[in-house]
């Protein structure tokens, strides 16, 4: 492994310019995945050349990752990395699952009959998604398992619960993993699966 390990931050800010395979503005990676790359953090990474830099309009900084920053990101993923914060926390689980999680096969199952498009606002989703997992489990910290939220909500398009469940997730509202031991599943808990990367995750704990 490359000697000198990088900080949080550092591997933070490379696996999400490595899964968004784009050039990334310094306000939007801030704003958007709420990482401050700030100028030690960001000179290791140019210094390394494991980033790229480049000043637009206004002076405004974007970030491209390189092909060594790519290597960095995995070798650093497979050591172990430490996070401080539970948004960090949140994003580090988000982006190590994609990288280092192996394949699951999923066994085929009927198509479900998918529920008409909802009218709800991603605020209401979330409320529902709430009340569900006040009604699956007493109290907070609890794992309840996606099947039974998805019992609960029918009439929301699946598509939408998806997009508001990762939102959570990002904001460090909600708590979703995969089961320890894939054997147990059922079908029907194959299919209530959220996928996030390239990760089905069958349980989820609500918190603040």
């Amino acid at each position: 492994m490359s000697e000198g390990r990088l900080t949080y931050r550092q591997v933070a800010v490379l696996l999400v310019l490595r899964e968004l395979k784009t050039a990334l503005a310094h306000k939007e990676l801030k704003e958007e995945w709420g990482l401050e790359l700030d100028a030690k953090n960001r000179a290791g990474l140019v210094d390394a050349k494991l980033i790229e830099l480049e000043t637009r309009e206004r002076r405004a900084l974007w970030y491209a990752i390189t092909p060594a920053g790519e290597e960095r990101a995995v070798e650093e993923v497979r050591a172990g990395v430490p996070v401080t914060s539970r948004s960090g926390k949140t994003l580090a689980l988000l982006y190590l699952r994609s990288l280092s999680a192996p394949e699951v096969t999923v066994p085929a199952v009927e198509e479900p009959v998918r529920a008409p498009v909802t009218t709800l606002s991603p605020e209401e989703v979330e409320g529902r998604i709430r009340a569900a997992y006040a009604k699956i489990t007493p109290g907070t910290g609890r794992w309840a398992a996606m099947t039974k939220l998805r019992a609960l909500l029918t009439d929301i398009d699946r598509d939408l619960q998806d997009d508001v469940l990762r939102t959570m997730m990002l904001a460090g509202r909600v708590d979703i993993e995969p089961v320890a031991i894939l054997g147990d599943l059922k079908p029907e808990d194959h299919a209530a699966a959220i996928v996030i990367g390239s990760t089905p995750n069958h349980q989820f704990r609500v918190g603040a």
